[in-house]
């Protein structure tokens, strides 16, 4: 056994590791010492691994950073305009508003009509942005000058893209100026609305009118435009006939919102308009620029009503007549005649009854002898049919024009609203001693003898 082990040994002496099994060896050893590591100790060791780190690494789940570029994206594409949608200039956002998101939706419009459309829906903006600080008293003439200018910027490009859609589609382009001017005649209407309200204070709403002159003077312009365009009956009479089928659609959309007043006024103007089509449908054989112009009359009105219905706005600043004044009927016209000559003989019964109170010789002389026209107006008004009507009215209107100039010549405020009749033979004599001579021939010149 000894001698096996001492055989053993000398065997072992003579064994020997190649240079490739020692690398082996020694690449193993390294790769466990790594994987391995000793455990560190001692306070310096760890200080100083923590000095020598110029930085560390955080990791953040994949989903944690998609959720936050959604959520960054929804503020900037979402949140961000709507915010921005409620500004009026002189907010931070403001700029976002005219500069980003209108601009936006302008490259989004493709055709001609929609271009002017948006067009005049960002003049309309910048009316009603005008208005709500004209109303809280921030409309300074730098703001509304900044204002002015935007509204001309949108009128050039609105007639811009008109003369554009000129060139593929005139007829197009006639209706779209009609359009233009019409709602440029809304907005001043608004304007001037605000103007005349008992509640705004010369402070805050004169501003207004310069950007109310604006928008008149490019109606006008815009309205001259539209009429020299060239349009068909026949095309007139197809988009009409859309338009007022949208407004009965929205007739009955608003029917929620507007009043029944709002609704009955809307209905009323409604039957007018297509009265006015069917007329003008009636008289086009024998006469087509009357009927076109009748059309071109409805078409406008028809683009009124709309923008009272679909803008708040208008809605509750102006009422339906102001935009759209009622086609009165005969039997209505009738009725309207005789109720304002009945006022009229009123007034000129409390005329002749305060008479001889006026001190004035000159301005009773004046006065008597401008009766009988009066009376000769009234009576002639007092009948009449579908020919002579609007002779009557005129009549009226004259017969009103001469009794405000007796009533600014003389003070008959004492005089009973109802005074009992006259007997004609006392109004004779009265009459006698009251003309000379000059005065009795000079009633045919009755208005130039008031103004005087």
């Amino acid at each position: 056994m000894k001698r096996f082990s001492e055989q053993l040994k000398k065997k072992s002496l003579t064994i020997r590791m190649t240079a490739a099994e020692k690398n082996d060896v020694r690449e193993r050893l390294v790769s466990y010492m790594e994987y391995h590591p000793l455990p560190t100790q001692g306070k310096k060791i760890a200080k100083a691994t923590t000095e020598t780190a110029p930085y560390r690494f955080i990791s953040i789940p994949t989903k944690f950073l998609r959720l936050g570029m959604g959520v960054s994206a929804v503020f900037v594409l979402v949140v961000l305009p709507t915010l921005a949608e409620q500004t009026v200039p002189g907010d931070i956002l403001y700029p976002v508003k005219v500069r980003v998101t209108e601009e936006i939706r302008s490259s989004l419009n493709l055709s001609g009509y929609e271009k002017v459309a948006w067009e005049t829906e960002r003049l309309e903006r910048r009316v009603a942005e005008a208005r709500l600080l004209a109303k809280e008293g921030r409309l300074t003439p730098e703001v509304e000058a900044d204002v002015l200018a935007a509204v001309q910027a949108h009128t050039s490009a609105a007639e811009g893209e008109i003369a554009s859609l000129m060139v593929t589609d005139a007829e197009g382009a006639s209706l779209a100026q009609m359009t233009f001017a019409t709602r440029l005649d809304v907005q001043s209407a608004l304007l001037r609305s605000g103007q005349g309200s008992a509640s705004a204070s010369s402070v805050t709403m004169a501003p207004t009118s310069a950007l109310a002159s604006a928008l008149e003077q490019g109606q006008v312009v815009a309205l001259g435009k539209g009429d020299n365009s060239p349009v068909s009956f026949e095309r007139l009479m197809a988009q009409l006939e859309l338009e007022t089928t949208r407004v009965h659609e929205l007739l009955d959309t608003v029917s929620k919102t507007a009043t029944a007043q709002e609704r009955t006024d809307v209905k009323r103007r409604l039957g007018d308009i297509e009265q006015k089509i069917n007329d003008a449908a009636v008289v086009h054989a024998q006469q087509p620029e009357v009927a076109i112009t009748s059309l071109r009359a409805a078409w406008r009105d028809t683009q009124k009503i709309i923008s009272f219905m679909t803008d708040i706005d208008v809605r509750s600043s102006v009422t339906v007549e102001s935009l759209v004044p009622v086609v009165l009927s005969y039997e209505e016209r009738t009725v309207k005649l005789g109720q304002e000559r009945d006022v009229l003989l009123n007034d000129v019964t409390r005329i002749t009854y305060g008479l001889p109170e006026v001190t004035d010789a000159d301005v009773r002389e004046k006065i008597t002898a401008t009766l009988p026209e009066i009376e000769r107006l009234i009576d002639g008004a007092s009948t009449t049919n579908h020919e002579t009507i609007t002779a009557a009215e005129a009549d009226i209107r004259t017969a009103a024009e001469l009794i405000t100039s007796i009533l600014s010549l003389a003070d008959f405020s004492a005089v009973p609203e109802e005074v009992p009749e006259i007997p004609d033979d006392e109004t004779a004599t009265s009459t006698e001693d009251e003309i000379t001579d000059g005065a009795a021939t000079s009633t045919a010149s009755t208005t130039t003898s008031l103004e005087e």
